[in-house]
């Protein structure tokens, strides 16, 4: 009975621990998004200003601007690996999710994207929030990994489920902890939501051919 006793109460401290991280990490996030919304508005009105032949300021405030984009993503996988929120799983057309949330993000400057959607895919189980988010936040990983160069989205039917694969031809990347600031944070945000509707998420990086990231839903 004391041992059952003990195996309840060891359990249940990690859940308060980790609604009392969840509010903390949403108040930090409210705190920094502000001032990065006002530097967001600096580097916005400096692209427009500057002079067309001052490439270097140019290329400055681009990075800025880059650089808020990535601190935003960074934040919001940060709150989605805490969020608690139960699942409301419903039949969802995944090639839609991923149409729509394209289309959101086409005047979104960095690496194009190029979609190749197989057609008529079983609906997945799938919450339609989370998969929203795990979708834009997959895109944002490969515009960050994938620089300049496009990457590519493809969808298909497989014994595993409907899978989405995304790859990028950038080379020279020999590890997961290799991608760069903000990856490492979003593939754990990413693995948790997939494996939360009984899911599977594996990333292959290999230097000489790129990085292949593949997501199968039921």
């Amino acid at each position: 009975m004391s041992s059952a006793a003990g195996v309840q109460t060891t359990a249940a401290a990690p859940a308060h621990e980790f609604s009392s991280h969840a509010v903390a990490l949403q108040t930090i996030a409210h705190e920094l998004r502000q001032p990065l919304s006002a530097i967001e508005s600096i580097a916005y009105y400096l692209n427009l200003v500057l002079p067309r032949e001052d490439h270097r300021a140019r290329e400055q405030a681009s990075r800025l601007q880059h650089l808020i984009e990535q601190s935003n993503w960074i934040l919001t996988c940060g709150l989605q690996l805490v969020n608690v929120a139960p699942l409301a799983p419903e039949p969802v057309d995944l090639e839609e999710l991923i149409t729509q949330t394209g289309a959101v993000r086409s005047g979104h400057r960095g690496p194009r994207l190029e979609l190749e959607l197989a057609g008529n895919l079983p609906l997945v189980h799938l919450d339609p929030g989370r998969g929203r988010a795990l979708i834009e936040n997959l895109m944002s990983l490969f515009e960050c990994v994938s620089q300049d160069r496009p990457f590519c989205l493809a969808t298909s039917h497989t014994q595993e489920g409907v899978c989405l694969t995304f790859t990028t031809a950038v080379i020279g990347h020999r590890s997961e902890a290799s991608l760069g600031p903000g990856c490492a944070l979003s593939l754990a945000s990413a693995r948790q939501v997939v494996e939360a509707h009984g899911g599977t998420c594996n990333l292959e990086v290999d230097p000489a051919s790129g990085i292949v990231l593949k997501v199968s839903l039921r």
